[in-house]
């Protein structure tokens, strides 16, 4: 800058010279000074600094002629056009936006500090892909009327892959033992035929981090490890080196705890279960001090300090352990706020919370309020924050950081099918009733075997207590096709309402009343004497004949009435709600008919799942599901036909069609083209089961991450390797007249499959496929190999 004035002087006039592209009012606005005023050097040097500020300026120069005041500037150039080219595993939108964040956009002036950190950052990020080869470049081409074009050159270079690691100076753990440590190989497993053996820096320090901690949880207090990597440019390659010194074994001789520990000194000793003469394990010692952390707490002391001093002697090979604790101060919970509830009202969330406004903070109520949340199905990804008060010096405020989903859904349907034509069905489903918790589902089902709705509300919180309220409505007009010429109408409406009780975090039991109303109605019966069997293949065979005298009420007409008990428990540690990754889910549940019932019988069910991770990703699951029903009349007479168990589609042996596993019925025929199943001489049978009093559905699947899935599509979709195996029975039947009947227990009689699943958390809900193939059955089951539901699968 020249400059040739007084030190202080009167400007009349401010004059731009050199302004291309920058607007001169913009230039004004950016002096800091008005004209008429008194006008300092200092002033002026101001004024050039805030012009420099807004990066649209090479060079300025200032003179001052008689009472006007001359800037004298160096725009730098305006970027014209942007190319890129060589890139092809970032995409250009990544690029643009980047450079956009950079302020390298087309439009805007050029700045050439810019350059070198968009190229160090480029060079960074191929440089933590593996390709250390990678070369960037940006190359400028001015005009004549201070334009600059931009041209990005890039050569990705190409992934190096492991040429060879070799291993020194290891004596306790062989190489193999080692490798086996490490996610970098020099070698490809037989299980992943597609292992590129490539390099990456980043992976291989967490590899030593991962070889570090292996020795230190066995005793090598003072295990070391150099790495030395050798680039083969000319192959694409590396070798790496690992010199590893092991050192000695050492062992705890005793351990110390020092602090001011108030009335908590027992209970932190006893948090502290190390033995003397035990080798030492940096993994525990740590986990030590972390379940030390989280008691303290539990107690309120939430910024508590503990800090490890180790007296090592190095003769005996022996450490001291110092536990220094420090508790600082005590917290307590001034006020619990929830963020991101946009509909949901406060009191629904605020219920589920265990931690007590005004009491002193605990985290294990505060987890326990986190836990509880995330099993309402619309809210997810809780974070938990504190927020220190600071005109409370003992004050923090919890903020409860949530997300809601969509909760309500809509869904129609149309199907056709052989004997039920054309088939309509809806249903409508909202969780979060006008953000009060409470839900409502309905769905209906019409075609021209059956009319249904049902009507369920949901109540949580009914009683202040954690008591919910359940209260269902259905009707159903159902027609079974008996054979040629009778067909029986079943009309079902009723109710059930019940109480759940709370009974700890994990653990709800509940009981309610049901009212059932069924009439049956057998149209064009030619006779209502029947005699029904089951054959030796699990089937029902209704013989009509006129010298049988036994009457079966499953062809009269008659009107029920019922009255139900309902009860049952519920055990629940799922982690997740939709794809649990770990814990048990239990349920038991069963009704009988009360005095003033037509019917007189009992009905359970139990429903379990167990969840086992198989590694510390928890990638790889294992489940086991077992459910069982059996049912049966509290007299002489045979479970009602309209309790039986059927193959639904949650109940069922995938690669079977639903609810055609178990009894069926057998016509006598007359016309075989009365027949719309299986002929067996002068026998029809049903295409479907007519259900049984006796079931049991198992499964063993091994849940196992999709190849090539990109980790943030990973809690939306999963797969799994399955075999179901199960069956239903009707264990009342008996043998009569020479005719074999089914055996309860005979293993012929139970149906299985191995398939494959994938799952998909969608928008509509949990969506399973299946693809099975089937190990065990009779010669007439319904094959359907290709499988799709909304739902849980179990």
């Amino acid at each position: 800058m020249n400059l040739c004035a007084k030190n202080l002087w009167t400007i009349k006039n401010i004059e731009f010279q050199g302004l291309r592209y920058f607007p001169k009012a913009e230039a004004l606005r950016n002096i800091l000074f008005n004209i008429g005023g008194k006008v300092s050097q200092n002033d002026i040097q101001k004024s050039i600094k805030s012009l420099f500020q807004t990066g649209k300026f090479e060079d300025i120069k200032v003179f001052f002629s008689k009472e006007s005041l001359i800037f004298k500037v160096i725009e730098r150039p305006l970027i014209y056009h942007i190319s890129i080219v060589g890139n092809h595993i970032i995409k250009n939108s990544i690029f643009n936006q980047y450079l956009n964040q950079l302020g390298i956009e087309e439009g805007q002036h050029y700045n050439p500090y810019s350059k070198d950190i968009f190229i160090k950052n480029i060079k960074q990020f191929y440089y933590h892909s593996g390709r250390y080869q990678a070369n960037v470049q940006l190359l400028t081409n001015f005009s004549s009327n201070n334009r600059v074009n931009l041209k990005i050159l890039i050569n990705e270079g190409n992934l190096l892959k492991i040429n060879n690691i070799q291993i020194f100076g290891n004596k306790t753990f062989s190489r193999d033992k080692i490798i086996s440590l490490l996610k970098l190989k020099d070698y490809k497993p037989w299980w992943n035929l597609l292992e590129k053996c490539i390099y990456y820096d980043d992976q291989l320090e967490e590899d030593i981090g991962n070889l570090t901690k292996f020795y230190l949880n066995r005793g090598y207090y003072n295990f070391h490890v150099k790495k030395i990597v050798n680039f083969l440019k000319d192959q694409n390659k590396v070798n790496i080196i690992l010199k590893i010194s092991e050192g000695s074994k050492y062992k705890i001789n005793r351990f110390y705890i020092n602090g001011n520990l108030l009335q908590y000194y027992d209970k932190i000793k006893n948090l502290i279960n190390i033995n003397n003469k035990e080798f030492y394990n940096k993994e525990k010692i740590d986990l030590i001090v972390q379940k030390i952390k989280y008691f303290l707490s539990e107690n309120g002391y939430i910024n508590s300090q503990i800090i490890i001093d180790p007296k090592i002697n190095s003769k005996n090979k022996t450490i001291i352990l110092d536990f220094n604790v420090n508790i600082n101060q005590r917290y307590f919970v001034n006020k619990i706020c929830f963020k991101g509830n946009e509909l949901t009202k406060d009191e629904v969330l605020r219920r589920e919370i265990k931690q007590i406004e005004g009491e002193w903070f605990n985290s294990k109520l505060i987890d326990l309020g986190k836990e509880s949340l995330e099993k309402i199905n619309y809210i997810h990804d809780i974070k938990v924050t504190k927020n220190f008060l600071y005109n409370k010096s003992n004050a923090v405020n919890v903020t409860y950081e949530l997300k809601e989903s969509p909760t309500g859904t809509i869904n129609f349907g149309l199907g056709y099918g052989k004997d039920s034509g054309l088939s309509f069905n809806a249903s409508l489903s909202k969780d979060n009733l006008f953000g009060s918790g409470n839900s409502i589902k309905t769905s209906i089902i019409k075609n021209d075997n059956q009319k249904y709705v049902d009507l369920l509300l949901t109540y949580p919180y009914f009683l202040d207590n954690g008591t919910n309220l359940n209260t269902r409505l259905f009707y159903n007009d159902f027609q079974y096709h008996l054979n040629g010429v009778s067909t029986l109408v079943k009309q079902t409406s009723g109710f059930e309402s019940d109480l759940s009780f709370l009974i700890n975090d994990v653990n709800r039991a509940n009981i309610g009343f049901g009212y059932t109303r069924n009439s049956l109605i057998n149209k064009n019966s030619v006779t209502n004497h029947n005699n029904s069997v089951i054959d030796s293949k699990n089937k029902i065979v209704l013989l009509n004949s006129m010298n049988q005298t036994i009457n079966d009420r499953f062809l009269k007409n008659s009107l029920v009435n019922d009255f139900t008990l309902n009860y049952s428990f519920l055990h629940n540690t799922l982690k997740n709600l939709y794809f649990p990754i770990s814990g048990n889910q239990t349920y038991l549940s069963g009704k009988n008919t009360i005095p003033g019932s037509d019917d007189s019988f009992y009905k359970f069910l139990l429903d379990t799942e167990q969840y086992i991770p198989l590694d510390k990703e928890k990638k790889f699951i294992i489940l086991t599901h077992f459910k069982a029903g059996f049912g049966d009349s509290l007299n002489q007479e045979k479970l009602p036909f309209y309790e039986n168990f059927h193959s639904n589609i949650l109940n069922n042996v995938r690669g079977f069609r639903v609810n055609t596993i178990g009894p069926k019925k057998i016509d006598i025929m007359n016309n075989s083209k009365e027949c719309f199943g299986y002929q067996h001489n002068n026998f029809c049978e049903s295409l479907d089961s007519i259900g049984g009093n006796a079931m049991f559905m198992t499964n063993l699947e091994l849940i196992v991450p999709i190849p090539f899935l990109k980790e943030e599509y990973k809690q939306f979709l999963r797969s799994s390797l399955f075999l179901d195996v199960g069956n239903i029975w009707d264990a009342r039947w008996k043998d009569q007249k020479n005719i074999h009947f089914t055996d309860f227990i005979n293993l012929k009689n139970i149906y299985s499959s191995v398939g494959v699943s994938l799952q998909w958390f969608s928008p509509i809900g949990p969506l399973v496929f299946s693809y099975a193939h089937p190990m065990q059955k009779n010669e007439n089951s319904q094959l359907e190999a290709f499988q799709f539901n909304i739902g849980k699968n179990w």
